[in-house]
């Protein structure tokens, strides 16, 4: 809980409680300062639920109730919406969205639910196990997975389910996905920091948009679309092409058997250091594997923040 004294002109006088977690000011930062920086109907009496201003120009949500002395200073006291929560709350929101984005981009594949869950699985047990993330971070790299390719809504479905092999032409436009999937994120992200941007989350969507961008880029740069390599592909997209290869050898498809383990590393092996980071081959060779057909926690352990 957070109180501040307010003048009956409208200023800060002193503030008590922790007004750094909340509003990222010291007490004493906030003193001398006109409530309205915050919110411009902050002083309204009563109980009333804001978005208000933060420091570093982010929004948090607040609970405020306002009282009135009889020398016509204001008592404020307000609170978060979500408490100790809040972290959670933006995950869960961005959860809902990316899962949502990665339905309606491949919207008609049968495989699409058993795809994400999958993709959950993997990324969990490297993002947790391999680099050791804290749970939000855990979370975060996940939900980028989950929209590696929203660029797909972009491409004519006639060529994603062709099934003959494709024509140059075809594959360059497959391949312009991955900056596709970049702008699609770009417009709604604007669109979540200016209707919800109490529950917006920037580094989800930081994660996101490099993975959209970069999970066809190689280690050697002979991938696509910006040929980046090594330590300057960003973490999140060189996880995820690894998780995203991992899939599409061990599943099985109509056209092919899925592979087993000893077959996947030799593959993976074999591209350390072309295409995929070596780091995380290494830690992919150290792992004791289950069959493909095997439980599913042996992959990775709870999940954590994305069950909400």
């Amino acid at each position: 809980m957070v109180q501040l004294q307010i003048s009956a002109e409208g200023v800060i006088l002193y503030a008590t409680g922790d007004t750094e977690a909340l509003l990222g000011f010291r007490p004493e930062e906030l003193q001398g300062l006109p409530c309205e920086l915050l919110h411009p109907q902050l002083l309204e009496l009563g109980l009333h639920t804001h978005w208000v201003r933060r420091r570093d120009g982010e929004g948090t949500l607040i609970h405020a109730f306002v009282e009135v002395e009889p020398s016509g200073e204001y008592t404020l006291r307000m609170a978060h919406v979500f408490g100790n929560e809040s972290e959670r709350m933006k995950l869960a929101f961005q959860y809902a969205l990316f899962r949502g984005l990665a339905f309606a981009a491949e919207y008609g594949d049968p495989e699409l639910l058993d795809h994400l869950s999958r993709v959950e699985r993997y990324t969990v047990w490297i993002a947790r196990d391999a680099l050791n993330l804290p749970e939000p971070d855990i979370a975060r790299v996940t939900l980028a997975a989950y929209v590696h390719d929203v660029g797909k809504s972009a491409i004519p479905r006639e060529i994603l389910y062709k099934p003959a092999k494709l024509t140059d032409e075809e594959y360059r436009l497959v391949q312009t996905h991955t900056t596709k999937g970049w702008v699609v994120l770009e417009e709604v992200e604007r669109h979540v920091r200016q209707q919800t941007p109490w529950l917006y989350d920037a580094k989800s969507w930081q994660w996101a948009k490099q993975v959209a961008l970069h999970h066809h880029e190689n280690w050697d740069g002979s991938g696509y679309p910006t040929g980046v390599s090594g330590q300057d592909i960003p973490l999140p997209a060189r996880v995820v092409k690894v998780v995203d290869v991992l899939d599409a050898l061990i599943q099985a498809r109509p056209y092919k058997e899925g592979w087993p383990p000893d077959r996947v590393r030799d593959e993976f092996a074999r591209k350390r250091g072309i295409e995929f980071d070596p780091g995380l081959v290494d830690w992919l060779m150290s792992q004791d594997w289950p069959q493909p057909n095997g439980e599913a926690s042996a992959w990775r352990g709870e999940p954590g923040w994305l069950h909400f």
